[in-house]
């Protein structure tokens, strides 16, 4: 019981476990969160785990297929560096001679036909044989390479091998063949090879102008454009597995069969 005067006394009963002394007394006491704080505490954490769960932000780009160009690099490879790429796959480099040389050789040692129907003595002996094999092995050659080349030109085809990113080996080797029938474009957008099938038909059609009789007909023509056609996917193969080839292995294939 409180006496009154001219001021109030307010009763508040004190819980002896939190009784204060002394100093301690006069602090005041520690304001409770809010429930905005609260929330913006929490918001704070859910930020943190979306965060830990989200996939990188799209901002970042990721390319799930290396052998994708992106535009910007495939607009870069325009007529201009194709045209320098057909220069540099076709005559600037030793296999313009050495390729044709070897074929011409493995033709006379084999030559194709039997009885009747095989070639003439002037395309099978001594060195006027050599020359006119020669000759088609080179013509044969270019004609590929120039029809590929315009073709690429005409259809916006990126003429450029793009390599596999599996590192096994049937998966490169699978990957390489088909690649002879579907690659890329100039805007790295897969397309049908179009110019591997138009380069190994004049490849194949241009010996009718000049091969012996009985070797000029649609029959032996598709025989040689099939026949083509293996090589460009040989290359291919060539391509995929030539860094883990050793060198002079490498420089060999390169000189007789690029």
């Amino acid at each position: 019981m409180y006496e009154k005067h001219d001021f109030h006394f307010t009763y508040r009963p004190v819980d002896p476990s939190n009784h204060r002394s002394g100093q301690d007394a006069d602090k005041p006491l520690p304001n409770a969160p809010s429930s905005q704080t609260s929330a913006e505490g929490s918001g704070e954490i859910s930020e943190i785990n979306q965060r830990a769960v989200d996939p990188p932000s799209p901002s970042v780009p990721i390319d799930p297929t290396p052998a994708r160009r992106a535009p910007a690099t495939a607009a870069k490879f325009g007529l201009s560096s194709k045209f320098s790429y057909y220069l540099t796959e076709t005559y600037l480099n030793p296999s313009l001679f050495t390729a044709p040389a070897f074929r011409a050789g493995l033709r006379m040692a084999n030559p194709p036909g039997k009885g009747t129907t095989s070639y003439l003595p002037e395309w099978r002996q001594g060195a006027e044989a050599f020359g006119r094999n020669y000759g088609d092995a080179f013509a044969e050659r270019i004609s590929f390479q120039t029809a590929r080349f315009v073709t690429e030109a005409i259809i916006r085809e990126d003429p450029r091998y793009v390599a596999s990113s599996s590192h096994n080996i049937r998966g490169r080797s699978i990957h390489a063949v088909s690649f002879s029938f579907v690659d890329r474009s100039d805007s790295g957008h897969r397309m049908p090879a179009l110019s591997n099938f138009v380069g190994a038909v004049a490849g194949g059609f241009i010996g009718n102008t000049y091969l012996p009789a009985g070797f000029t007909d649609v029959t032996h023509a598709g025989q040689r454009a099939t026949l083509r056609f293996g090589f460009a996917a040989g290359g291919n193969l060539f391509r995929e597995f030539a860094p883990q080839m050793p060198g002079p292995l490498r420089n060999f294939i390169m000189l007789i069969a690029r």
